[in-house]
């Protein structure tokens, strides 16, 4: 008799059921068009998850120049690019 291999399905991640259980580390907000959510420079602490409309994201250069670099829609995460890369330096800082 041959073995048969068994396969666990992955499951979807659902950012409904996850949200739904609001506790340590997650929280609604509801923030009005044209406000401020991150600025530039601000730590970086949070992953945000747009459930109803979109986020402009943007730059400041040194000149105060301000650039567009993308929308994010509803049902979308942003912000974690920015957890990444604090993560990466606080390790090279410990070293």
């Amino acid at each position: 008799m041959s073995p048969i291999a068994v396969t666990k399905k992955a499951r979807e991640f659902d950012p409904n059921t996850f949200l739904a259980t609001i506790g340590d580390g997650r929280k609604m907000v509801l923030v009005s068009k044209k406000k401020t959510v991150f600025v530039q420079g601000d730590d970086a602490d949070a992953v945000f998850y747009i459930q109803k409309g979109k986020v402009r994201l943007t730059v400041v250069s040194k000149t105060g120049k301000e650039a567009t670099i993308g929308i994010v829609n509803e049902g979308n995460f942003f912000g974690e690019g920015a957890l990444a890369v604090r993560s990466f330096v606080w390790d090279l800082r410990r070293r």
